[in-house]
């Protein structure tokens, strides 16, 4: 049986309504976080350019005939920082103009999970062992913006949730729970209410004869006010949509929480090629650091052991002897030297490996970490990206995506419309309130009366609640969030009712139900119905 016409119109002007009630709100909620990240993001993305352009000093130098070794520099930077301070990697310059790097850590920093290590970054002269200067990683408005934009991670308050990876493998990962920085958690919250946004965001703009006069794929200029932000509102989040929602997925797989359960996932579904060589307990993991990230595929590798030595013990190569077996092996200039960590165990000594680790973020291709046996300079194990796992590789290529690497100056390109396309949609949403709101008033919208209430299909309900489960179930921070907010929707919707205070003039709603509906945006729409 045909559904009737007008019946068809109030069921989807109702739809509308509510949709818009969602964006409105959610775009509130999320607003700040999104232009924290655009900012941050842009300046994250152009690192290269503003550390040559903001520490000259210590960046730069001079080409000259011949370097001094590698462990001379490094004996220059361990007399500039402070007594106890601890040698963690070395970073060969990356260019003939370029300076050495060695990395210290503060023996009093938290480590995770109680925190994570912030480096003292010590710059050298290559060319004359002269020291340069040195800096905190995370200093200066590079460091400032990482900070800012991961919500400083697990630093501050934190909170115990259930491990994922406990579950499926305890004795892989054996504690029960993840401690969680309260701002990491947060900026995860707010990702998974942006997908919302987005969401509701295309259903608003997506073409129906219901809107049939609202233009889909250009900006009515002439037309000023409210009608020429709300199209380029329009038609940047729809550009920029597919890029945004991407960085959210990729981005939510490093958060804190999330992130750590998703790597147990896909290390236990997907597992990665592991070494065929004797391990030490380390892993590569155990340093990475603010200031020199490893690749989130590789956080979970056990570091190889040297050969055991037969007899006397002989001496380690040198920090310049692995970096020349480096250059010979083609690693990407930039790469760190992290030093040998041995231990030892019921009187058994096991002696760990250099590990040479390409610089991150890099291209999929690019990430690689050559082990070293310290004694001999013997190639112990070769770990590509191409032994990870299927996951594990699919959220590397998200991630080297998000960082602007994976694919050059075009994904930069992306990148930097995605973060100039956001401040657009922040703005062109401000100019569109603040033209809407009625005098006096905050112009945001009310709850959904009883007659838009009950002339939203039943089909439309039940599509959105297998949405929002769905979303709640992959994402738990999300789906709590989400009872907390239907239940205060459900509480406010009672103390309302007691009051006999209608949410919506009943009266004017059936009004604006009864006749054709040109743009549920506010373009043909009375403000007052849609307050």
């Amino acid at each position: 049986m045909a559904i009737p016409v007008a019946t068809k119109r109030r069921g989807d002007s109702a739809i509308l309504r509510r949709i818009w009630r969602l964006h409105f709100w959610v775009a509130l909620f999320t607003a700040p976080t999104l232009l924290v990240l655009a900012l941050s993001g842009l300046i994250i993305l152009y690192t290269g350019p503003l550390d040559s352009l903001l520490n000259r000093n210590l960046v730069h130098v001079s080409q000259g005939d011949q370097t001094v070794p590698l462990d001379q520099q490094i004996a220059v930077a361990k007399e500039q920082v402070p007594t106890g301070y601890l040698f963690d990697a070395v970073t060969p310059p990356a260019g003939a103009d370029r300076s050495t790097r060695v990395d210290f850590l503060d023996p009093d920093a938290p480590s995770y999970p109680h925190g994570e290590s912030n480096l003292r970054q010590v710059f050298v002269d290559p060319y004359t062992g002269t020291y340069l200067g040195q800096r905190d990683a995370l200093s200066g408005l590079v460091g400032f913006a990482n900070n800012v934009h991961r919500m400083f991670g697990n630093d501050g308050p934190q909170i115990q949730l259930p491990s994922l990876g406990h579950l499926l493998d305890a004795e892989a990962y054996p504690d029960a729970t993840i401690p969680v920085g309260v701002g990491n958690l947060w900026m995860e919250l707010t990702a998974c209410w942006i997908l919302v946004l987005m969401a509701s965001g295309l259903y608003l703009w997506w073409p129906r004869a219901l809107e049939s006069v609202k233009p889909l794929f250009t900006v009515r200029w002439g037309k000023g006010g409210r009608i020429r932000w709300r199209d380029l509102h329009a038609l940047t989040g729809v550009v920029i949509a597919l890029i945004l929602i991407c960085y959210v997925l990729s981005g939510l797989t490093w958060s804190r929480y999330w992130g750590e359960n998703w790597r147990a996932f896909s290390s236990t579904v997907a597992p990665s090629a592991e070494v065929e060589a004797a391990s030490t307990p380390a892993q590569l993991g155990d340093y990475d650091r603010l200031g020199r990230r490893i690749a989130w595929a590789a956080t979970d590798e056990s570091i190889p052991a040297s050969a055991a030595p037969i007899g006397r013990v002989p001496a380690t190569l040198t920090f310049a002897d692995i970096d020349r077996i480096a250059k010979d092996e083609n690693m990407v200039p930039g790469y760190a030297i992290i030093g040998p960590s041995d231990s030892t165990a019921d009187g058994e000594t096991t002696y760990g490996t250099y590990a040479v680790v390409n610089a991150w973020p890099q291209k999929l291709s690019e990430q690689r970490t050559l082990y070293l046996d310290q004694f001999t300079g013997a190639t112990v194990a070769n770990a590509t990206a191409e032994q990870n796992g299927a996951l594990s590789k699919a959220t590397s290529f998200g991630i080297a995506m998000h960082m602007g690497n994976q694919w050059g100056i075009l994904t930069r390109i992306s990148a930097t419309v995605a973060c100039l396309g956001i401040l657009t949609m922040i703005g062109t949403g401000l100019a569109m309130w603040w033209i809407r709101r009625p005098a006096g008033k905050t112009g945001a919208p009310g709850r959904a009366s009883a007659v838009t209430r009950a002339a939203t299909p039943k089909r439309t309900k039940v599509a959105v609640s297998v949405i929002a489960v769905t979303l709640g179930v992959i994402y738990p921070v999300f789906g709590v969030s989400l009872l907390l907010v239907l239940a205060f929707e459900a509480l406010l919707d009672a103390r309302l009712q007691a009051r006999g205070i209608s949410t919506e003039k009943d009266s004017a709603a059936t009004k604006q139900e009864s006749r054709p509906t040109g743009d549920i945006d506010g373009d043909d729409v009375p403000v007052g119905a849609l307050q």
